[in-house]
């Protein structure tokens, strides 16, 4: 990689950090807040001493996480988070304790400052080999056009807080990264590790059986390396049912965090599309709840829309994988938080960059536009993905 791109990779982090600092920042003076309706945020964020547009990046699953990183799973119900992002936080927690907070009741605030930082060094790291991998399939126009378009995102701001987004794209830019390079057993480690980060990780495994079958020569590693994809996912299970009985509890866990979310029996798309139809047609336009679903009906389709026209003209084990990580979530019965889970299928972004190469500034004014609007509302406590 040449060292202006590296520059570049690095610029492009710093304003867009500087950003959504600033913009969080002018949100607490413009929004009334919400009033911080989710678990322990007078626990794990208030505590900080840090201002609301520092600690907001923290909301929601934020304290979930920093709650697991330090004190494990003692929570009813935290099993539906997976564990690996808040083990990093915990392993990798270097800052003073505050010896005068109870940790039965309060979270140690060096946990979000760990967690900012650890999520800022995985999106950096993602950013750098996504970069190298589609220099090497695509070019660096393309390369540096997709960037662009990954970080003006709407939702993209999740890779700054305190939730495990910024791991798993980091883990599955490597996995993508080591199969192209045929390192099947380094692509198997990443893999498996993304399975232990978020439940999406285990698509990994179905993108390294598409590599297999694209692949000239099969060789034992190759095949050994996709195997060991799904180790995370299955060493949590089986954690899961020495301490809870259940192999699948991270999925009987769902709907206790709403949105109507469900476990068993999968629902498919077809009623899913019917749920939001009805809602639409019975909840106020007016309404917050009105427009968190248009959000969540329209990001889902736009990107449904461009998998089926990307079709045969991406490499397949990407189209396959962008196009699994928008379905499976999909199967809970609802599209909440699909404007954030749809980050996984970044690499639908190097089509749609050299589809449509003059026009990409429009396209990330407006998903900058909406962003900034997102984050506002997260910031102030407003449940947006």
């Amino acid at each position: 990689m040449r060292r202006s791109d590296f520059g570049f990779i690095i610029k492009l982090f710093l304003s867009w950090r500087g950003l959504l600092f600033a913009f969080a920042f002018l949100a607490t003076l413009i929004i009334p807040n919400f009033g911080n309706r989710f678990p322990y945020a007078d626990r794990v964020l208030i505590t900080t001493g840090l201002p609301s547009w520092i600690w907001g990046f923290g909301n929601f699953d934020g304290v979930h996480y920093l709650r697991l990183a330090q004190n494990g799973y003692t929570a009813d119900y935290t099993q539906a988070f997976f564990p690996l992002y808040s083990l990093f936080i915990r392993l990798f927690n270097f800052f003073p304790k505050n010896q005068l907070l109870d940790p039965r009741f309060y979270t140690d605030p060096s946990y979000f400052a760990s967690g900012m930082i650890l999520s800022a060094v995985f999106f950096v790291a993602a950013l750098f080999f996504l970069y190298k991998l589609l220099v090497k399939e695509y070019d660096r126009k393309i390369a540096k056009l997709s960037l662009l378009l990954l970080l003006s995102f709407p939702t993209a701001f999740y890779f700054g807080a305190v939730y495990s987004e910024s791991l798993l794209l980091l883990l599955a830019v490597l996995t993508f990264w080591f199969a192209s390079r045929d390192k099947f057993l380094s692509a198997g480690v990443t893999a498996a590790l993304a399975s232990a980060t978020k439940i999406q990780g285990i698509l990994l495994f179905v993108f390294l059986i598409a590599e297999l079958f694209e692949k000239k020569k099969i060789s034992l590693n190759k095949i050994l390396g996709a195997a060991m994809a799904p180790l995370g996912l299955v060493f949590y299970t089986l954690f899961l049912k020495r301490t809870t009985g259940d192999f699948f509890y991270f999925l009987a866990s769902q709907p206790a965090f709403g949105a109507t979310r469900s476990s068993f029996p999968f629902v498919l798309l077809p009623q899913v599309i019917y749920r939001y139809v009805k809602i639409f047609l019975t909840v106020s336009s007016t309404s917050l709840a009105f427009a968190t679903a248009a959000l969540e009906f329209s990001i889902t389709g736009a990107l449904i829309v461009i998998l089926i026209a990307a079709f045969k003209k991406m490499k397949f084990s990407y189209w396959l994988f962008s196009a699994l990580a928008v379905l499976l979530p999909t199967l809970t019965g609802t599209l909440s938080s699909m404007p954030r889970y749809s980050l996984l299928a970044f690499m639908v972004l190097p089509y749609l960059a050299a589809r449509y190469k003059k026009k990409i500034k429009y396209i990330v004014i407006v998903q900058s536009a909406l962003q900034i609007i997102l984050l506002s509302f997260f910031i102030r406590g407003y449940w947006v993905a």
